[in-house]
């Protein structure tokens, strides 16, 4: 059975004629009569009976009839969805994070891909630079926020600020530290982040400068852990100076007044997804978040 005959079928109980109902779908009387044909030996009932008023239904037909336009409003609507949907992003984007929401902008990253693309899942996974990359790599995250450089071949990357650093320090050390002497520095405990962590990078940087090392008392890896260990006088270490100075309005904690560098906050993702219709969602719908110029721009739908 094919859909044409149930609206050949409808029509011509509509109509009551085979030549308006003919009319009616741009087709030939005779096409009519074998439809309505087709359909009766398929169906094994008889649906019309001519009659000098025209085509009139039988009591099978008559039965048959809300069944048949039942059928066709739910193949329009089938249709209607698959046309409404063939443009939209459907899937999953898994994006690795390392650091708090409120800096990478989650929730604007969220609300404006769920409103332009409904039906795309978004998940975020905790995490961090040195962890995202080989997930990155191995394909268990489609896109990450990584800090730092970003020199790996695989991986294509875009620069969404640059992240400014201080170096922490417990209230109660205030008095004893000063900012001139590194060497002094050094010799107070320090909290530090994993080797693959930026922050790691600025502050070995700072002291082989000087030819010294810090002294490690514990290592946290997520900023609110070394914040935490920081005020409560475990140690000094590296965070964004942004943070420090909000956490010093309810915390011992303060910024120390020396100048460190800054490192890149990025979005990474695979050289070869570049074009994934997905990964362009993503990437757009950052350059608005972000109001930046990001190379690759969402393709129009």
């Amino acid at each position: 059975m094919e859909l044409y005959h149930l609206r050949t079928f409808v029509t011509v109980a509509e109509e009551q004629h085979l030549t308006r109902a003919s009319e009616r779908l741009f087709t030939s009387q005779p096409a009519i009569s074998a439809h309505i044909k087709a359909l009766e030996e398929e169906l094994g009932v008889t649906l019309f009976e001519r009659t000098p008023r025209g085509m009139q239904l039988t009591p099978a037909g008559a039965l048959l009839l809300d069944r048949a336009r039942q059928a066709l409003a739910a193949a329009g609507d089938f249709l209607q969805h698959a046309r409404s949907i063939k443009d939209e992003l459907i899937g999953t984007l898994r994006i690795g994070l390392n650091t708090d929401a409120c800096f990478l902008r989650l929730l604007e990253l969220q609300g404006g891909l769920s409103e332009r693309h409904p039906r795309l899942e978004i998940e975020f996974h905790a995490g961090s630079t040195g962890a995202n990359i080989p997930a990155l790599r191995v394909g268990k995250l489609d896109a990450s926020f990584v800090s730092g450089e970003c020199d790996d071949p695989l991986l294509e990357s875009y620069v969404l600020c640059e992240e400014e650093l201080a170096v922490a320090v417990p209230e109660r050390m205030r008095e004893s530290i000063g900012p001139a002497d590194i060497h002094a520095l050094a010799r107070h405990p320090w909290v530090f982040t994993s080797p693959d962590c930026a922050y790691y990078g600025v502050m070995r940087a700072l002291f082989e400068a000087h030819d010294c090392a810090p002294v490690k008392t514990v290592m946290a890896n997520q900023d609110d852990a070394l914040r935490t260990m920081v005020a409560g006088g475990v140690g000094l270490g590296i965070l964004r100076r942004v943070d420090i100075e909000e956490a010093a309005k309810s915390a011992p904690i303060y910024a120390l007044p020396l100048e460190l560098p800054t490192v890149s906050l990025r979005f990474a993702h695979l050289r070869t997804r570049a074009n994934d219709p997905v990964i362009r969602a993503a990437v757009a719908e950052l350059s608005r978040v972000w109001s930046l110029a990001l190379p690759v721009q969402e393709q129009a739908v």
